[in-house]
Protein backbone atom coordinates (compact mmCIF):
# COMPACT_ATOMS: atom_id res chain seq x y z
CA UNK A 1 0.00 0.00 0.00
CA UNK A 2 1.23 3.51 -0.88
CA UNK A 3 -0.07 5.96 1.72
CA UNK A 4 0.00 9.73 1.33
CA UNK A 5 -0.67 11.91 4.36
CA UNK A 6 -1.65 15.48 3.55
CA UNK A 7 -2.27 18.38 5.87
CA UNK A 8 -1.39 21.87 6.91
CA UNK A 9 1.79 22.71 8.83
CA UNK A 10 1.79 21.61 12.48
CA UNK A 11 -1.19 19.26 12.20
CA UNK A 12 1.04 16.27 13.02
CA UNK A 13 1.87 14.76 9.62
CA UNK A 14 5.50 13.97 10.39
CA UNK A 15 5.04 12.39 13.82
CA UNK A 16 1.95 10.43 12.80
CA UNK A 17 3.50 9.44 9.47
CA UNK A 18 6.59 8.04 11.19
CA UNK A 19 4.50 6.15 13.77
CA UNK A 20 2.22 4.72 11.09
CA UNK A 21 5.15 3.62 8.92
CA UNK A 22 6.75 1.94 11.92
CA UNK A 23 3.46 0.22 12.86
CA UNK A 24 3.05 -1.09 9.28
CA UNK A 25 6.76 -1.83 8.85
CA UNK A 26 6.76 0.48 5.79
CA UNK A 27 9.31 2.95 4.48
CA UNK A 28 8.73 6.55 5.48
CA UNK A 29 9.26 9.61 3.29
CA UNK A 30 8.87 13.19 4.53
CA UNK A 31 8.54 15.81 1.78
CA UNK A 32 10.21 18.51 3.90
CA UNK A 33 13.17 16.27 4.74
CA UNK A 34 13.64 15.33 1.08
CA UNK A 35 13.57 19.02 0.14
CA UNK A 36 16.13 19.84 2.87
CA UNK A 37 18.44 17.01 1.75
CA UNK A 38 18.25 18.13 -1.86
CA UNK A 39 18.33 21.92 -1.40
CA UNK A 40 20.09 22.37 1.95
CA UNK A 41 17.32 24.28 3.74
CA UNK A 42 13.71 25.21 3.18
CA UNK A 43 14.89 28.81 2.66
CA UNK A 44 17.21 27.65 -0.15
CA UNK A 45 14.31 25.76 -1.71
CA UNK A 46 12.23 28.96 -1.63
CA UNK A 47 15.09 30.95 -3.15
CA UNK A 48 15.62 28.45 -5.97
CA UNK A 49 11.91 28.12 -6.73
CA UNK A 50 10.89 31.74 -6.46
CA UNK A 51 7.14 31.38 -6.79
CA UNK A 52 4.51 29.07 -5.32
CA UNK A 53 3.71 27.35 -8.62
CA UNK A 54 7.37 26.36 -9.18
CA UNK A 55 7.59 25.04 -5.61
CA UNK A 56 4.36 23.07 -6.01
CA UNK A 57 5.59 21.59 -9.30
CA UNK A 58 8.84 20.48 -7.64
CA UNK A 59 6.88 18.89 -4.77
CA UNK A 60 4.76 17.11 -7.39
CA UNK A 61 7.89 15.84 -9.17
CA UNK A 62 9.33 14.54 -5.88
CA UNK A 63 6.04 12.87 -4.89
CA UNK A 64 5.59 11.18 -8.27
CA UNK A 65 9.17 9.93 -8.25
CA UNK A 66 8.63 8.28 -4.86
CA UNK A 67 5.23 6.89 -5.86
CA UNK A 68 6.58 5.41 -9.09
CA UNK A 69 9.71 3.88 -7.56
CA UNK A 70 8.51 2.47 -4.23
CA UNK A 71 5.94 0.16 -2.69
CA UNK A 72 4.66 -0.09 0.86
CA UNK A 73 5.44 3.37 2.15
CA UNK A 74 3.99 6.31 4.04
CA UNK A 75 4.77 9.78 2.68
CA UNK A 76 3.86 13.08 4.29
CA UNK A 77 3.18 15.93 1.88
CA UNK A 78 3.46 19.59 2.75
CA UNK A 79 0.78 22.05 1.71
CA UNK A 80 0.27 22.29 -2.07
CA UNK A 81 -2.16 25.03 -3.07
CA UNK A 82 -2.87 24.07 -6.65
CA UNK A 83 -5.83 21.80 -7.42
CA UNK A 84 -4.37 20.52 -10.71
CA UNK A 85 -1.12 19.47 -9.05
CA UNK A 86 -2.91 17.93 -6.06
CA UNK A 87 -5.15 15.94 -8.42
CA UNK A 88 -2.18 14.70 -10.47
CA UNK A 89 -0.77 13.18 -7.27
CA UNK A 90 -4.17 11.86 -6.16
CA UNK A 91 -4.66 10.14 -9.53
CA UNK A 92 -1.90 7.64 -8.78
CA UNK A 93 -2.04 4.17 -7.26
CA UNK A 94 -2.07 5.53 -3.70
CA UNK A 95 -4.33 5.95 -0.70
CA UNK A 96 -4.55 9.54 0.55
CA UNK A 97 -5.83 11.03 3.77
CA UNK A 98 -5.76 14.53 5.14
CA UNK A 99 -5.04 14.92 8.82
CA UNK A 100 -7.18 17.55 10.47
CA UNK A 101 -7.48 18.83 14.00
CA UNK A 102 -9.00 21.79 15.77
CA UNK A 103 -7.44 25.23 15.63
CA UNK A 104 -6.31 25.30 19.26
CA UNK A 105 -4.42 22.01 19.08
CA UNK A 106 -2.64 22.95 15.87
CA UNK A 107 -1.78 26.41 17.21
CA UNK A 108 -0.12 24.82 20.27
CA UNK A 109 2.12 22.73 17.96
CA UNK A 110 3.49 25.69 15.97
CA UNK A 111 7.28 25.62 16.00
CA UNK A 112 9.80 27.97 14.41
CA UNK A 113 13.14 27.15 12.87
CA UNK A 114 16.26 29.18 12.24
CA UNK A 115 17.93 29.67 8.85
CA UNK A 116 19.57 26.23 9.24
CA UNK A 117 16.20 24.54 9.91
CA UNK A 118 17.05 23.95 13.58
CA UNK A 119 14.17 24.37 16.04
CA UNK A 120 14.21 27.65 17.93
CA UNK A 121 14.16 27.20 21.69
CA UNK A 122 11.81 30.14 22.24
CA UNK A 123 9.24 29.05 19.63
CA UNK A 124 6.26 29.16 21.98
CA UNK A 125 7.20 32.56 23.35
CA UNK A 126 7.73 33.95 19.85
CA UNK A 127 4.45 32.41 18.63
CA UNK A 128 2.50 33.89 21.51
CA UNK A 129 4.12 37.32 21.09
CA UNK A 130 2.84 37.30 17.50
CA UNK A 131 -0.44 35.51 18.17
CA UNK A 132 -2.63 37.69 15.92
CA UNK A 133 -0.39 37.10 12.92
CA UNK A 134 -0.03 33.34 13.40
CA UNK A 135 -3.72 32.93 14.17
CA UNK A 136 -4.49 34.59 10.83
CA UNK A 137 -1.90 32.44 9.00
CA UNK A 138 -3.18 29.21 10.54
CA UNK A 139 -6.79 30.04 9.72
CA UNK A 140 -5.74 30.86 6.14
CA UNK A 141 -3.98 27.48 5.88
CA UNK A 142 -7.07 25.71 7.23
CA UNK A 143 -9.31 27.49 4.70
CA UNK A 144 -6.90 26.73 1.85
CA UNK A 145 -6.70 23.05 2.74
CA UNK A 146 -10.51 22.84 2.79
CA UNK A 147 -10.51 24.09 -0.80
CA UNK A 148 -7.45 22.31 -2.21
CA UNK A 149 -7.94 19.00 -0.40
CA UNK A 150 -11.70 18.71 -0.78
CA UNK A 151 -11.35 15.34 -2.58
CA UNK A 152 -9.17 13.78 0.11
CA UNK A 153 -10.77 11.73 2.92
CA UNK A 154 -10.31 13.43 6.30
CA UNK A 155 -8.99 11.86 9.47
CA UNK A 156 -9.63 13.98 12.56
CA UNK A 157 -7.09 13.76 15.34
CA UNK A 158 -9.61 15.41 17.72
CA UNK A 159 -6.88 16.86 19.99
CA UNK A 160 -5.70 13.38 20.93
CA UNK A 161 -2.12 12.30 21.49
CA UNK A 162 -0.66 11.05 18.22
CA UNK A 163 0.15 7.59 19.60
CA UNK A 164 -3.52 7.23 20.57
CA UNK A 165 -4.75 7.56 16.97
CA UNK A 166 -2.41 5.21 15.09
CA UNK A 167 -4.51 2.04 15.34
CA UNK A 168 -7.67 3.93 14.38
CA UNK A 169 -5.84 5.57 11.47
CA UNK A 170 -4.53 2.20 10.29
CA UNK A 171 -8.08 0.77 10.29
CA UNK A 172 -9.37 3.87 8.47
CA UNK A 173 -6.71 3.45 5.76
CA UNK A 174 -7.42 -0.27 5.36
CA UNK A 175 -11.11 0.50 4.79
CA UNK A 176 -10.16 3.08 2.14
CA UNK A 177 -7.81 0.56 0.52
CA UNK A 178 -10.52 -2.10 0.35
CA UNK A 179 -12.92 0.39 -1.29
CA UNK A 180 -10.41 1.00 -4.09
Amino acid sequence: MKILIWGIPCVGKTDIGKMLAEKLNYKYFDMNEIIKRKYGTIDNFHNIFSNDYERFKEKERIALEIINNNDNFVMTITLICNEKIVNSILNTDTISIELIDNFESIYERIMFYDENDCPMLDSKQYRDEHKAYYTKELKNDMTTSNLEYKNIPKFNINSRKFEDVIDELKDFLLKLYKKN
